[in-house]
């Protein structure tokens, strides 16, 4: 099933005057601005801590007040810093809203609980939704915001998938369950029986 879901933010890498510092700016100041143009975006406190290498920021974070973790991407641009969140930022109520609805036209009477207010989700990457039952729901968002949706009532099987999962480790795992797949109804290596218990007809 595939739907579209509202996406509060998905900055990219482009040379937005307000998402510019000048190159001479110190760490603190590239923080101060990260921390105040998303805490406009999303209207909740943002709290931006890059680390830097010889004075030169090199790597930086955003955490909304929830305790939800943002990377941010920073680049030299001629004179300017620029900077993106390095993924998509997902509101979760209408994620949730959606999820609920089909397990109600599934007469699954499960609610979904996927989270804070905000998700940060890598791009490729997938959203867990838990059930109320003990199950699972999975969103995975395309790179354009794409999202399909995946139900896994079952409570032992949904926990178990809902293991924070790398992008790299889903990709083994789906490998893995391919694998698997081709290997049903291949000889596992025993002389098979013919269908009549191996007598010989007269």
């Amino acid at each position: 099933m595939i739907f579209r879901v509202p996406l509060v933010l998905a900055l990219t890498l482009v040379a937005c005057g307000d998402h510019k510092r000048s190159e001479g700016a110190r760490t603190s100041p590239l923080e101060t601005a990260i921390a105040r143009d998303l805490t406009a975006k999303l209207a909740q406190p943002v709290k931006a801590t890059c680390t830097s290498i010889n004075g030169v920021p090199a790597k930086c974070e955003a955490v909304l007040a929830d305790g939800t973790k943002l990377p941010i991407g920073i680049a030299s641009e001629g004179k300017d810093w620029v900077w993106n969140v390095a993924g998509l930022v997902i509101e979760t109520a209408p994620i949730a809203a959606h999820v609920n609805a089909t397990l109600a036209d599934l007469k699954v009477a499960q609610q979904a609980n996927c989270g804070g207010r905000f998700a940060f989700v890598e791009p490729g990457g997938r959203l867990g939704c838990k059930l109320s039952g003990g199950g699972m729901a999975f969103v995975r968002f395309a790179r354009d915001g794409a999202a399909t949706l995946e139900l896994d009532i079952d409570p032992a099987s949904g926990s178990a998938r809902g293991e924070l999962v790398t992008p790299e480790r889903d990709r083994e795992l789906t490998a893995i369950s391919k694998a698997l797949e081709n290997l049903e109804g291949e000889s596992d290596g025993e002389e098979e029986v013919p269908s009549d218990g191996g007598v010989a007809k007269p």
